[in-house]
């Protein structure tokens, strides 16, 4: 039986047989091979004008009013998240002939309760929503003037990611099979293009990434490897020890800022699996893991945080290592939660910053000739992975502090 159940005496001139008419099937066979058509030229900044005007077309052919796209926008590229219920879609793109009034927003909040059907049914059809037997969820269209629902699922991967909905005006007979086969095909195109579009913006980051790394290896590498060179010159010709010390700290210098360009690799990638994480323990760890000379840390209760640990360990001993290299050998390290409960940071009471904090996450703004400007891109990369914000200020001992927002 197509949607819900209701008695078939109907006044014809009510009940409108839309869906079933040879015409409008060769018409909406089009509209959809041209929608696809359309869906797959798209370029990523393209995709969200493209899509709704695809939703636009295909919604005038099925006699809808209103037509949407939701998702679970977490997943990305790579399949659905942690269980498709429909309270866990988001909207990605709608249309409607109205253009978003109160009504259209109407229509929105009802036809969201319905997508949570499409996992237990696959393809939702309602096309009398007026009936005695019609769903309870369906009140709030029934207000909006909507008439009839078509639900269909988006799969990714194999799993279900979201779904395409359309509402319309006028009840009708039945939505016909033909109608559900094409829109489902549609459902398949809007999959494959918001994936392919996801897939290139991580192409497009990577590439800038490799332009960064090229450009660590032609400029940063160049200068020490030169003094190394020249040092190695001089040593051969004078017997000189001091130009093999001074060629093995250009070497040193060439394996930290390699050491660097891996890191920055690494933050590049999308974070691991994450878990409760207590960062007095992962604090420590990156402690042990830096030359701290003579500094000191102070862990006060930082938190607890679902998070990639390893990730994390990162994060620490990039701005530990900024902290001993840029506030002094004695420097005091401070790591605790911040005041309002919403993340955690690291402070020291070092010299502060010698460059603006607002560009001092940018790679190359180091504040130290000898400093490459990699260590604290890492950071941000990987507390950005995480879906916080890092921010930048003075300290209370007038030194440097830097902020994990964590949105709870």
């Amino acid at each position: 039986m197509n949607g819900a159940a209701g008695s078939n005496a109907r006044d014809p001139e009510r009940v409108a047989d839309v869906g079933h008419d040879p015409s409008r099937h060769a018409d909406l066979q089009a509209l959809v091979l041209d929608a696809s058509t359309t869906l797959i030229s798209a370029n990523p900044d393209e995709l969200d004008t493209k899509l709704r005007w695809t939703l636009s077309s295909v919604a005038t052919g099925l006699d809808a009013e209103f037509a949407a796209v939701y998702g679970d926008v977490a997943a990305g590229d790579d399949g659905a998240g942690d269980g498709p219920d429909g309270a866990e879609f988001e909207l990605v793109n709608s249309w409607s002939r109205d253009g978003g009034d109160v009504a259209a927003a109407d229509r929105e909040a009802g036809v969201g309760p319905l997508v949570a059907r499409v996992r237990d049914e696959g393809v939702v059809r309602l096309p009398r929503l007026s009936d005695d037997e019609a769903p309870p969820e369906c009140a709030r269209l029934r207000e909006a003037g909507v008439e009839s629902v078509l639900a269909v699922p988006v799969v990714m991967d194999w799993e279900l990611w979201g779904v395409l909905a359309f509402a319309g005006p006028r009840p009708r007979h039945r939505w016909d099979d033909h109608e559900v086969v094409l829109v489902r095909s549609l459902a398949d195109m809007i999959a494959d293009s918001l994936a392919r579009v996801e897939r290139e913006r991580r192409l497009a980051a990577q590439n800038r990434r490799l332009e960064e790394f090229a450009s660590v290896v032609t400029h940063d590498l160049r200068n020490p490897l030169n003094v190394a060179l020249g040092s190695i010159d001089l040593a051969e010709e004078t017997g000189d020890p001091e130009h093999f010390r001074r060629a093995r700290r250009a070497a040193d210098r060439m394996d930290g800022i390699i050491d660097n360009v891996l890191g920055l690799a690494r933050a590049g990638r999308d974070i691991g699996d994450t878990a409760p994480v207590a960062l007095d323990r992962v604090a420590l760890v990156a402690w042990d893991a830096i030359d701290a000379g003579a500094a000191s840390l102070d862990v006060d209760d930082p938190g607890r945080y679902d998070a990639d640990e390893d990730r994390l360990v990162d994060v620490f001993s990039n701005l530990f290592r900024n902290a001993v290299e840029h506030g002094g050998d004695d420097v005091r390290v401070t790591v605790g939660r911040r005041r309002d409960g919403d993340g955690f940071y690291v402070a020291d009471d070092g010299a502060g910053f010698s460059a603006d904090p607002d560009a001092i996450f940018d790679r190359g703004e180091s504040g130290d000739a000898g400093g490459t400007g990699i260590g604290l891109t890492i950071v941000r990369q990987v507390v950005e992975a995480h879906g916080w914000a890092v921010e930048a200020g003075e300290s209370a001992a007038g030194g440097a502090r830097f902020d994990a927002v964590v949105d709870a």
